[in-house]
């Protein structure tokens, strides 16, 4: 994929999955929403959620984001797709800061104002996953 398909990916509103490793090592994946800034992979969660506590005990963390196109005349769907593995830093959204802005690349509309004051209440964790590698490929 090119540098531009790839930042327009990044920029739809559709979630990221992010994989975390259990005690045993088993992959969790939950969908999150995120921003991608300045080379990094930005998420925020509820600071008690169960990725967090894995992320805690260990840090590495693999990320994909895609969209597929709808069904051709041919019954092929074009799928451009990013992932991405690294180490997460995990901080605190001091002021919400981080849910605000990444509220606002998905939230849209007359409900847009209350979504964030809401999701900005909430004790919240920044996941910051700078990818060591990252993969960029698109099919059919």
């Amino acid at each position: 994929m090119s540098q531009t398909e790839i930042d327009e990916l990044l920029a739809l509103d559709v979630p990221a999955r992010l994989a975390t490793l259990d005690r045993h090592g088993f992959p969790h994946v939950t969908p999150l929403w995120f921003r991608w800034e300045d080379g990094a992979f930005y998420l925020t969660s509820i600071a008690d959620r169960p990725h967090l506590r894995r992320l805690r005990r260990d840090a590495r963390a693999g990320l994909c984001v895609d969209a597929e196109q709808p069904e051709r005349g041919d019954g092929q769907r074009r799928n451009h797709q990013v992932r991405a593995i690294g180490r997460a830093a995990l901080f605190a959204d001091r002021e919400g800061e981080w849910t605000r802005r990444i509220t606002e690349k998905y939230v849209h509309g007359p409900a847009r104002d209350e979504q964030i004051r809401r999701r900005v209440a909430d004790e919240r964790v920044v996941i910051c996953l700078r990818p060591e590698r990252m993969l960029a490929v698109a099919s059919v």
